[in-house]
């Protein structure tokens, strides 16, 4: 999932890892995460706690940079399960492996593993996303 190298969607196999992808969400992401879906609960304000679609955003985003998609391609599902919490102190480690591929006609259907880990290997995140890609 490292944002360095793009991997182009065509030639990805089942079972194909990315690299990892290692970011810390900190006080500012938080405030933009917050601000930008209109969140005003106080759980997330000033308390260091991160909300966990925050985690699963930069989560998604490294997988989207580490990918070369083409015009059209739609995400079309996901599925989170959460298992800790998140802090501004914690330095996180997302992984994510091809787990299906199909082509139907002039689309590939792809589906993503996707795991997030804190600095001590303990799992904070846990899921899939899934994409349609035109077959240029």
């Amino acid at each position: 999932m490292a944002e360095h190298s793009k991997m182009s969607y065509q030639g990805l196999k089942t079972g194909q890892e990315f690299p990892p992808a290692t970011f810390q969400v900190d006080s500012t992401i938080v405030a933009d995460y917050l601000k930008a879906i209109e969140e005003d609960n106080v759980l997330y304000q000033d308390t260091g706690l991160v909300p966990p679609m925050a985690v699963a955003a930069l989560a998604l985003k490294a997988l989207i940079n580490a990918i070369s998609m083409p015009p059209g391609t739609i995400h079309v599902s996901q599925e989170f399960e959460f298992t800790d919490t998140v802090s501004t102190q914690d330095v996180l480690t997302g992984h994510a492996t091809v787990s299906r591929i199909q082509e139907r006609g002039k689309l590939h259907l792809m589906t993503v593993a996707i795991s997030v880990v804190n600095q001590k290997n303990r799992p904070v995140l846990a899921g899939k996303t899934g994409f349609i890609l035109p077959v240029p």
